[in-house]
Formats: structure tokens, C-alpha cells, sequence
């Protein structure tokens, strides 16, 4: 009867390779049963080869919601379809450069995880595998992921380091506000109308001199050794403030986080700017004018994918919107945790660019269809969506600095 009961429990297994000859189906199912180790890696590995494996026999129902495969329509970039190439290269049966091109055909935006019986984002999955192929099969990485290490030990940012210091506050204050690569080097627009906030706010803030990046790009690389130097200088650097005020939904998941996961808690306050604007106006620090026809219009607010799906800050924008004379907030069809990626997620933007500008475009489209205005709170998504044409787009610090009592 117990024989029985578990071939009922796995006949799913079955269903998931009928491609595959009989007899195939059965030495699987078999070795499920009896002799799992037979289809795991032989030596440890940084991947977590069991949860790939689920991943890989699934039946993919994410596949619908992945806009990675949206944009290619090819199978192999499907999420089950990356965690089978993921299980072949650890098993040692695939060693070429295309399958770990796929590796990194990902924008990390966790849109699987939203349909996952198990629970898993595919982008966690093969971040194990990631950092496998840079120790062990390093000359197969995507060169652009070696340029961009080196952009970053050279100038610790992701970006040839220019004339990006904010160069306002102090060192001294409580508050200190971070900014992150891209807007201190994409969107200048974006800092400058968050200091101008503080300032009206009263808020004594303080600067860095020199920010480094918190240094997700390097572990969504593989690069964990040179993620930890980041992590641990950004620590130190962060300790010493009483808050910090992030514009980047991944600078705020890495250091809240990915920071605490690796033992490197920061042990202080980490906010968006969001939820720190809308406690500045719900404290009475900033106060909105009675009206501003210059910002009159629909706007559709976009919800970046980590602010949503990771830091699970949905409400807050949308509060500090409708709050402001004027605004009209239309919602897109996939909002909130059903947001869409703009293409700028993970490192898709530097392995396969085509697909991320794609995916920009589409999404886009799809805002532009509800709204005359775009606002998101991000500046990757920002950025992505100049990129792709949008006809008015502004992040929601600028919108909020301009409406603000002088």
C-alpha cells in the first residue's frame, strides 16, 4: 500500500517527462524513491541542486508571468527551463558558454515566485549557480560580467565614477541619504529633489563623499568574494548613522537583507523613500500646496518589482500620490505584486540588453494605455523607460518636491 501511495505522489514526475522514453520516466521516478543521491552532485556545491530539481520537473505554470520568456518566446529562458540547464551544468553534463549565457537570463523580478508552489524565485536559485561557474568555470562567464567587476573594483560603482558626489549635508548628520549608482550617475534629477525635500524638511542629513554600490551587481554575478569587501566597507561606512533613506528598492532589499543573510546586519532603520516622505508628511515636516496646475494630469504609477515583491511596499507611493493636488492616479492592469519588470532588473540590462529594451517597451506601452504620466519610485525604472520612449516619466520625489509650500 506505502509502494502504492508513493507512486501516486510522484505521478506527476511521470507527466512532466512524457518527451522522454519509458523507461527513462521510471528510473527517475525509481531513483526518487530509493536512490535519490544518484541525481544529485557527487561533491557540494554553492546551487541548492534539490530545489533546481523541483524547479526543473515542475510543470511551469510561472512560465505564463516570466517577461523574460515573454519577450524571447523561447522555452529555455522559461524559468523551469533555465533550473533544467542549471541541473545539467552542476551535474557536469553541460559545460558551454550558451547555457551559462542563460544563467543570467533573468531579471531577478520574482514575478515566478508569485505563482511557486514551492515558494522559489528563480533568481535565488541560480545565484548558487552563478557563483559556481565564476570558481569553477570562469573563462565560460559573460565578458560583459567581467568588465562590470572591473568597473566596480576601480570605482566602486557600476559606473565610470565622474563628477557624481552629491556634494551637500555633512557627514555628521543623523539621516544619512544613500543614492545608488544609478541615480547618481543616470537620474541626477532624482537626489537633488530628495535633498531639496530634507532640506524644507529641516532634516539635518548627512552625505557620503564617495558612495560605494551596495554591491548587488556582484553578488547577481557570481562574484561573492568581491560582494563581501562591498558589503562589509558599506557597514562600516552605514554604522554610524541613526537612519538611512534609500531611492533604490535594491540598495534598500540588499542592505536590509542580503547584508543580515551574510551575518553583516546594519542594525539601523533602512527606509525607501517613499515610506520616509510619507512619514515626513504624515509628521507635519512637509507640507503640500493647496494646488499645482503644473503637475495636473492622470499619472499610473509603475511599482518597481523589489519595492513590491521584496520590500512588499505597495500603499505607500500610491498614499503620497493621491495626496498631491491635481494628481489623478489611474492603475495600471498589473500593479502592485502583479507589477510587470521594467527591464532593467537584475543584470539583464548588461548580459542580454536586447531583452531587457524589449521588455522596457513593453511595459510602457502597457502604462501609457491608463495614464498620461508615468511616476515610479525607482531609477533603474526610470531610466528603462526614457530609454524606451516614454513621453513623460518622473520619479516620485520630483513630483513631491514640486508640489511642496516653499
Amino acid at each position: 500500500m506505502t509502494l502504492l501511495n508513493n507512486k501516486k505522489k510522484y505521478s506527476w514526475i511521470i507527466k512532466a517527462l512524457l518527451h522522454l522514453p519509458w523507461s527513462v520516466k521510471k528510473d527517475v521516478v525509481l531513483s526518487l524513491l530509493t536512490a535519490r543521491k544518484k541525481y544529485l552532485p557527487h561533491e557540494r556545491t554553492h546551487a541548492d541542486v534539490e530545489s533546481i530539481v523541483k524547479c526543473a520537473l515542475c510543470p511551469n505554470m510561472c512560465r505564463f508571468d516570466c517577461p523574460v520568456l515573454d519577450s524571447t518566446k523561447s522555452e529555455t529562458t522559461s524559468p523551469a527551463g533555465k533550473a533544467r540547464i542549471a541541473y545539467l551544468y552542476e551535474m557536469d553534463r553541460l559545460e558551454c558558454s550558451e547555457a551559462i549565457d542563460l544563467m543570467y537570463a533573468c531579471a531577478g523580478c520574482g514575478a515566478c515566485l508569485q505563482w511557486c508552489p514551492f515558494g522559489f524565485c528563480v533568481e535565488d536559485l541560480l545565484l548558487g549557480v552563478r557563483r559556481d561557474v565564476v570558481e569553477e568555470r570562469l573563462q565560460l562567464l559573460p565578458p560583459q560580467l567581467e568588465e562590470l567587476k572591473e568597473t566596480l573594483t576601480t570605482y566602486r560603482t557600476t559606473y565610470e565614477r565622474g563628477s557624481t558626489s552629491l556634494n551637500a549635508g555633512t557627514q555628521e548628520g543623523d539621516v544619512l541619504y544613500f543614492a545608488g549608482c544609478t541615480a547618481l550617475n543616470k537620474t541626477q534629477e532624482i537626489p537633488s529633489a530628495i535633498l531639496s525635500i530634507l532640506e524644507k524638511a529641516g532634516i539635518e542629513y548627512a552625505t557620503l563623499p564617495e558612495e560605494w554600490c551596495c554591491g548587488a551587481p556582484l553578488m547577481m554575478a557570481g562574484f561573492q568574494d568581491e560582494f563581501l569587501e562591498f558589503a562589509r566597507h558599506n557597514r562600516s561606512e552605514l554604522k554610524r548613522y541613526s537612519q538611512i533613506v534609500c531611492s533604490c528598492p535594491t540598495c534598500s532589499y540588499t542592505f536590509t537583507h542580503i547584508y543580515s543573510s551574510m551575518g553583516l546586519s546594519l542594525d539601523i532603520p533602512v527606509m525607501h523613500v517613499s515610506e520616509f516622505l510619507l512619514n515626513l508628511m504624515n509628521g507635519g515636516s512637509i507640507k503640500l500646496k493647496e494646488k499645482d496646475q503644473a503637475d495636473e494630469g492622470v499619472y499610473v504609477f509603475h511599482d518597481p518589482c523589489i519595492l513590491s515583491r521584496k520590500l512588499h511596499i505597495c500603499e505607500e507611493p500610491r498614499t503620497l500620490l493621491r495626496s498631491i493636488p491635481g494628481v489623478t492616479l489611474s492603475e495600471a492592469q498589473f500593479s502592485g505584486s502583479e507589477t510587470r519588470c521594467c527591464g532593467m532588473g537584475g543584470l539583464l540590462s548588461v548580459t542580454h540588453p536586447q531583452i531587457s529594451f524589449e521588455m522596457g517597451k513593453r511595459r510602457v506601452s502597457q502604462l501609457e494605455r491608463v495614464g498620461d504620466r508615468i511616476v515610479t519610485a525607482c531609477p533603474a525604472c526610470k531610466t528603462s523607460f526614457i530609454r524606451a520612449g516614454a513621453l513623460h516619466v518622473v520619479d516620485i520625489s520630483e513630483l513631491m518636491v514640486n508640489s511642496l509650500e516653499d
